[in-house]
């Protein structure tokens, strides 16, 4: 059994206006739902009855929400997604909405949201926090259906439900109320029906048999419909790894700067996307060598190189990434390419143990990105070309391909913007900096 349809004939966006005038007591909403425009309208018509009176950002987690998307006038297409999973910061995917108050608009992304990713990351409190403190309102429109839905609103005031279909993993204490079309047809001059935002107790309490009844006839429809977002196979519970390494400075430490910047200056935004390397194999995301472990950070690219040079034939995969640490520019010396954490973790045991890095030096990394030197090299010219580029102090290694051959590769990054520095370097030698998620075993 399917999730209740969701008619659109219904004035959405003038039930989700209503319904935000009794709303001035929070700041950060997650507005779920079935249908991607149903839930974007009452999104953006609960941010507009918001947005006359204190500033509002409106965001986009499905991928897209037409009612949401209508609202960007910018051609950059970075939004949310850019920002959590490759380091955009959130003050440039934040636009205004012209004649409509105080109200930002942000797009869900150059790309659909990966759930398992970015839902529970640990910066959504800490943006919670900063409207907060400025009395702004964060709206986030996203999927009933997507996992991890519940850690969204967990770090959020609350949800609104759209239609009926309530989540089976969120906790009734977490719903602020519901938009729902009327049942019956109402008189021609009764306005839109909508659930009362206050007092807070009645509503949930009027919540809890039609929650009940309908989470027992739509559990099925909804394990259905959670199943084909999982691309993981496993249970949360797993131990996830950590992809936050490295994102320190994705949101604003102030609050204030929260509220300054939530309008981005396009150009620069622009400017930006220009200098960010696009990766050129999006499909092998899911099969990417992505763990590795950090060595050490060198303060010159020279101490980077002596360190390549004194232990890099012991070391899988070895390589070096300039990246900004405080303004200053360091080289992160890294070894190994895995798709299991577990296979990084046995390789920083064996270089302890082997005493290569010291009982409590080295971690395990997230670096799925690195920049394709060559491709279809042939396995016995694989180690004289790796010994050629180490030579010469340029950071380069090998990963085995399924047919034999193998792609030559330099750096080890975690975000598209942390490789920027290494492209600079690649342009300035006259080569094209071709960025692609790491695939393939270590020799």
């Amino acid at each position: 059994m399917t999730a209740p349809a969701i008619k659109r004939g219904f004035d959405w966006e003038g039930a989700g206006r209503d319904f935000g005038a009794g709303l001035d007591g929070y700041n950060a909403l997650v507005v779920i739902g079935t249908d991607p425009v149903a839930t974007g309208r009452v999104a953006v018509g609960l941010a507009r009855a918001q947005a006359a009176h204190r500033r509002v950002a409106v965001g986009d987690l499905f991928a897209e929400s037409p009612p949401i998307q209508e609202l960007v006038t910018s051609d950059d297409p970075h939004g949310l997604v850019d920002s959590f999973v490759y380091g955009v910061s959130i003050s440039k995917i934040a636009y205004e909405v012209p004649d409509a108050g105080q109200l930002f608009v942000m797009p869900s992304g150059s790309e659909p949201p990966t759930y398992e990713e970015i839902l529970p990351h640990p910066r959504w409190p800490r943006l919670a926090a900063g409207f907060r403190e400025v009395g702004a309102l964060l709206v986030l429109a996203a999927p009933a259906s997507a996992p991890h839905i519940e850690d969204l609103v967990a770090a959020m005031d609350g949800a609104v439900l759209v239609g009926d279909a309530a989540p089976r993993q969120l906790p009734l204490a977490a719903l602020v109320g519901s938009v729902r079309e009327p049942k019956t047809a109402a008189p021609p001059t009764a306005p839109p029906a909508v659930a009362a935002a206050t007092p807070w107790f009645k509503t949930r309490l009027a919540l809890i048999p039609g929650a009940v009844l309908t989470l027992l006839i739509v559990a099925i429809g909804l394990w259905l419909a959670y199943r084909p977002l999982d691309r993981s196979g496993k249970s949360s519970a797993g131990g996830k790894p950590d992809t936050t390494k490295g994102l320190g400075n994705v949101l604003p430490v102030s609050a204030d700067s929260i509220a300054r910047n939530l309008a981005a200056d396009s150009a620069t935004s622009e400017r930006m996307s220009a200098a960010i390397p696009r990766v050129i194999n999006p499909d092998d995301s899911t099969a990417a060598a992505t763990f590795a472990v950090e060595l050490v950070a060198e303060n010159t690219q020279a101490g980077a190189i002596l360190k390549l040079q004194k232990d890099g034939k012991n070391l899988p995969a070895a390589t070096f990434a300039p990246v900004l640490i405080q303004n200053a520019r360091w080289f992160k010396v890294i070894a190994g390419a895995y798709t299991k954490r577990s296979e990084a973790d046995s390789l920083l045991i064996a270089l302890r143990r082997r005493r290569v890095l010291e009982a409590a030096d080295g971690a395990v990394v997230r670096v799925p990105f690195a920049f394709l030197i060559d491709s279809g090299v042939p396995q016995g010219a694989v180690t004289g070309m790796v010994a050629t580029y180490a030579d010469r102090g340029q950071p380069v290694y090998a990963l085995r391909q399924p047919n034999g051959s193998a792609w030559l590769l330099a750096g080890a990054f975690e975000t598209f913007a942390q490789s920027t520095l290494y492209a600079e370097s690649l342009r300035a030698s006259g080569i094209t900096p071709v960025l692609v998620y790491r695939k393939g075993r270590t020799y």
